[in-house]
């Protein structure tokens, strides 16, 4: 199996789960990633990830979207590599994929995260060409019933679709005061305080503009309350103007890129999501396993990866009344909150396991990889 993947920058948490789910997939599967990546990219980093997980790992540089060197570069790998299947993850591999499908012979197939970007060539070429395209695939996975129902839409065969959640590995996220104590620490957060947490990019998506106009209007009134956002992006200035604006800069901080995300999520009171859009966010996830409170939009799949009320909060997008009314029940009901977070420890070790999720991708490897044979 070669999977591939085109990343900017840390990526995201799509790019981890390829490399966690690499390392779980049985023995008997050769898979090899290969990674896109510009050539002054001096942000990417996981060509050191993936060795220091001990892949198989490649990657192929480029210059820029219209590189015609690339399409020659990825086929020599395929032609060295000779996977039965080539496994693509978003558009610019999706095309790739597609395009080389065609005179090479492996099987087809992609994950569809979704389509988040806003420029106007996104939303109006490169977005409507890869739905048409997944429509020839072998298979396509989706990470959310929303998205299936988005592919459906463009006519791609039912037959042809199934939906894989994101997950994790629970025993890598396990909750520690200790390592509560220390993050807060060095985030110079007191024991009174409550700290509301954010992580993803600062991209419209994510909507961190509605979650900070919520903390200045609606919350305000709570002085031990401070709010911090983990990510990089390209609104990190429109944001931090924001936050100056509204006067909240002793109570409301961007944090940038972070390596220790998994410990951050322990310095956190509730992890809010106020997103437009995902697919199944693993930031949710992660907060679950870690026994972190939830408040969370009801974008994408969010709501197949907890049920409202039993393992946290669901609200609808864009209204910042009801995102403050439920992380204020999340704090003034710390009884109702405890057995939430133990609900959702639990289902993430029943439910959202990269075991579980491993073994519905290898079936469909093992699948289309025979029917390749025949």
């Amino acid at each position: 199996m070669l999977v591939l993947r085109a990343v900017d920058g840390a990526g995201g948490g799509a790019d981890q789960i390829i490399l966690r789910n690499a390392v779980h997939v049985s023995p008997q599967i050769q898979m090899r990633l290969c990674f896109l990546r510009h050539q002054d990219d001096a942000e990417f980093d996981f060509d050191v990830r993936a060795n220091k997980l001990g892949l198989d790992y490649t990657e192929i540089l480029h210059r820029g979207p219209f590189d015609l060197q690339v399409l020659s570069k990825l086929a020599d790998v395929i032609q060295t590599f000779q996977p039965q299947v080539v496994h693509s993850h978003e558009y610019k591999v999706n095309y790739l994929n597609w395009r080389l499908s065609q005179r090479l012979q492996f099987a087809t197939l992609a994950t569809s995260h979704g389509w988040t970007g806003e420029s106007i060539r996104e939303r109006y070429f490169y977005y409507p060409a890869d739905k048409w395209i997944l429509r020839s695939f072998d298979h396509v996975l989706a990470v959310s019933d929303q998205i299936r129902n988005e592919l459906r839409r463009w006519q791609v065969a039912p037959d042809k679709v199934d939906v894989i959640l994101n997950a994790i590995d629970p025993q890598e996220y396990v909750a520690s005061q200790s390592v509560r104590t220390k993050m807060r620490t060095q985030l110079n957060v007191d024991d009174d305080t409550i700290l509301l947490g954010a992580v993803g990019r600062l991209e419209r998506q994510k909507r961190f503009d509605i979650l900070i106009d919520t903390f200045a209007q609606h919350l305000s009134n709570r002085p031990n309350l401070r709010l911090m956002i983990a990510g990089e992006g390209s609104l990190k200035a429109k944001l931090q103007q924001q936050i100056v604006r509204l006067g909240l800069t002793n109570r409301c901080q961007l944090l940038g890129h972070r390596s220790d995300i998994r410990d951050l999520y322990q310095a956190f009171d509730v992890l809010v999501q106020s997103s437009d859009y995902e697919g199944t966010p693993t930031v949710v996830v992660e907060a679950m396993a870690l026994q972190v409170p939830v408040v969370a939009t009801d974008a994408g799949g969010t709501a197949q990866l907890l049920q409202h009320k039993m393992q946290g909060l669901i609200v609808p997008k864009r209204d910042p009344v009801a995102l403050a009314d439920a992380i204020r029940q999340t704090i003034d009901q710390p009884e109702i909150t405890q057995r939430r977070i133990q609900a959702a420890r639990t289902h993430v070790q029943q439910h959202l396991t990269y075991a579980v999720r491993t073994q519905q991708l290898e079936a469909v490897y093992r699948r289309l990889a025979a029917r390749k044979s025949e």
